[in-house]
């Protein structure tokens, strides 16, 4: 008899559910919008019921038209990072603060000038960012202390939805790695944790497990609200990163992928990380529990050419978006390499990797009487590809083999070709986009005895491949080196 696995992937701004046969054949999708509380004053936050109403939503939509009870398993993904706490109730403690949250940037900036800093590093050899749940901790202490002291537990987007799911509470090693957890012995860290006034947090933490575990089983609760049978089996939750790298089997050290969703990010795998005193990035378990993940994550990626198409409506009109992107392309396309000279920083919302600059901003160089729009429009579109080189040049060079890139982005082959351009490396772009969801997917049948996930995951999949001009290549090594210049002079600028 045919089996069906649900995933779940509960992003910032969309929830999704699909419904998957074993062989990644996606048989049925729902998807709800997630809304975000915003302001001038660098807050992000969802009211935590309100995302939890999200997923039951998505998950019914994708149980219209299949029998629920072919259902063998579920899995959850979900946006990581920021502080998502109940109280002694086991009720949200106000709106979960989100990855995105810049309050806490003044107390960052602190760490790094004290030196404090590094008893972070040298855990998880991460670069700390304002979003991250010791870091907003620390913040909520100093400004809502009522609030603090209301918290009795902290976790992650991921653990609140197994939470509703299932009654239990349990956070995975991917989730669990920033900004506390100490690699080498697998707990979380003392010095860690009290260089962010954080020890009181100490007793509120989960102790980490693997995403490939059962957490529990659909209660009777959850199943009223979202369809799905009672008794369920649910697999731990992870980030949707990890669980985008278990969709596309990647298992292997050395392996690399480029994400250009609405920010961007790019990810390395590796089996072991030298801590430093100022890492680059972020350093997260995969899935699996047996390697690590450097991950580099550009607050703007695709957000940036978006902010462009909106600023010239007339000339680019309305449409779907892939109408809008590719009169933008006919335009861009006529702009040599390098852009004529302009250079842009795709800093528009701040920076968390290469470097660390809750204050940075986005802005061109190189402007000139002749500069067109279609020169500026080329060069938002390299902005975000230096922005990936940056990354890579920063760790350890630019790959020596072909990297895998997906996100909203990826469906732009202009884009796709200026990317491989500039790394001077291949690109591979897969035709599906649900790896995420067939990630979470896969961790739920794990879970529920069906294998490793990334065995699991192996399906057919459609790739093109980007391969690069080498004769482009003179031209954006000149281009890059100012744009790393001009990264460097602005940070001086920007604190």
């Amino acid at each position: 008899m045919q089996e069906y696995w649900l995933g779940i992937d509960a992003g910032t701004t969309a929830i999704k559910a699909a419904v998957y046969r074993s062989d990644g054949t996606r048989v049925s999708l729902g998807e709800t919008p997630s809304e975000v509380q915003l302001s001038e004053q660098g807050r992000a936050e969802q009211d935590m019921e309100t995302v939890w109403q999200g997923v039951c939503q998505a998950i019914r939509a994708a149980l219209a038209d299949i029998d629920p009870g072919l259902i063998r398993s579920v899995g959850i993904a979900a946006q990581g990072d920021g502080l998502w706490a109940l109280d002694r109730d086991k009720k949200p403690v106000g709106n979960a603060i989100l990855w995105n949250d810049t309050r806490a940037a003044d107390n960052v900036s602190q760490l790094y000038d004290k030196g404090q800093a590094r008893a972070i590093s040298h855990a998880c050899n991460t670069a700390i960012w304002p979003g991250t749940s010791g870091t907003i901790y620390q913040w909520l202490r100093q400004a809502e202390p009522q609030r603090a002291e209301a918290i009795d537990r902290v976790m992650y987007c991921a653990d609140w939805v197994g939470f509703r799911l299932t009654g239990e509470i349990a956070t995975d090693f991917s989730n669990a790695s920033i900004p506390f957890l100490d690699f080498e012995s697998g707990g979380y860290d003392l010095d860690a944790l009290q260089v962010l006034d954080c020890a009181r947090l100490a007793r509120m933490l989960n102790a980490p497990r693997h995403a490939e575990s059962r957490l529990g089983a659909i209660t009777a609760q959850a199943s009223a609200a979202t369809g799905l049978p009672e008794g369920l089996p649910v697999s731990v939750g992870t980030m949707d990163l990890s669980a985008m790298i278990i969709g596309m089997g990647m298992e292997q050290p050395g392996e690399t992928m480029m994400i250009l969703g609405t920010t961007a990010v790019v990810t390395i795998l590796t089996e072991k990380v030298a801590p430093s005193d100022q890492p680059v990035g972020a350093t997260a378990h995969h899935a699996n529990g047996r390697l690590l993940t450097r991950i580099l994550a550009p607050t703007t990626g695709a957000a940036a050419f978006d902010w462009f198409c909106a600023l010239h409506p007339k000339t680019l009109g309305g449409g779907s978006a892939a109408e809008i992107a590719g009169r933008l392309n006919a335009l861009v396309e006529q702009v040599p390499p390098g852009a004529n000279g302009v250079t842009f920083l795709p800093y528009l919302n701040g920076e968390r990797a290469p470097f660390v600059a809750p204050r940075a901003r986005g802005s061109f160089f190189g402007l000139s009487s002749s500069s067109s729009k279609a020169d500026m429009g080329r060069a938002v579109m390299e902005g975000a590809a230096f922005s990936l080189r940056h990354c890579f040049e920063k760790e350890n060079g630019r790959p020596d083999a072909p990297v895998r890139l997906t996100g909203g982005g990826a469906r732009n082959r202009m884009w796709c070709q200026i990317i491989a351009d500039v790394m001077q490396v291949p690109v591979l772009v897969s035709e599906a986009s649900d790896h995420g969801l067939w990630g979470a997917a896969c961790l739920g049948a794990a879970a529920a005895g069906r294998g490793e996930a990334c065995t699991l995951a192996r399906r057919s999949e459609d790739v093109l491949r980007h391969d690069p001009d080498p004769a482009t290549a003179p031209a954006y090594d000149a281009a890059f080196a100012r744009y790393v210049a001009l990264s460097d002079c602005c940070q001086a600028l920007w604190n």
